[in-house]
């Protein structure tokens, strides 16, 4: 039984190798030159914000990198020599977070780079959420496989 599932990981796996092989030959992204559009030069109309001008701006990204680090510090602080009571429910929030963060980094960063690469807005949701079913997939194997 164990055998198979091994096998069938394995001509999976090929598989995925691939048709990620055949995409990265089949598309044309070694002609792909920037323009001021595709790489967020390009602001929008008068009173028209975007996302990526914050993303832009390197003092919003230190101040939310430095928002991040204290609380995560903090909240290992708390798993590690807080009350006994705080240390499970602390533990639990840094895996939340952990986690939560993670995903939100990758779909963010999977639409921005979409939207700066030129595609429409439908189009880079669409990527995101292509992404994020690709993530719940990959947890769901390793639930199977670990279980």
């Amino acid at each position: 039984m164990t055998t198979a599932f091994l096998v069938s990981t394995a001509v999976m796996g090929l598989f995925v190798v691939a048709v990620l092989g055949w995409v990265a030959r089949s598309r044309g992204w070694y002609h792909y030159s920037p323009s001021a559009e595709s790489i967020g030069w390009a602001h929008g109309g008068e009173g028209e914000t975007q996302l990526g001008t914050l993303s832009d701006d390197p003092r919003v990204l230190a101040v939310a990198f430095t928002l991040l680090v204290v609380g995560f510090v903090g909240g290992v602080v708390l798993v590690v020599s807080g009350p006994v009571e705080m240390q499970a429910a602390a533990g639990l929030a840094v895996a939340v977070a952990g986690g939560l963060v993670l995903v939100g980094y990758l779909l963010l960063g999977v639409y921005l780079s979409a939207t700066r690469r030129g595609h429409p807005r439908s189009l880079a949701v669409a990527e995101s959420a292509t992404v994020a079913g690709v993530l719940f997939l990959v947890a769901v194997t390793a639930q199977l496989l670990m279980g």
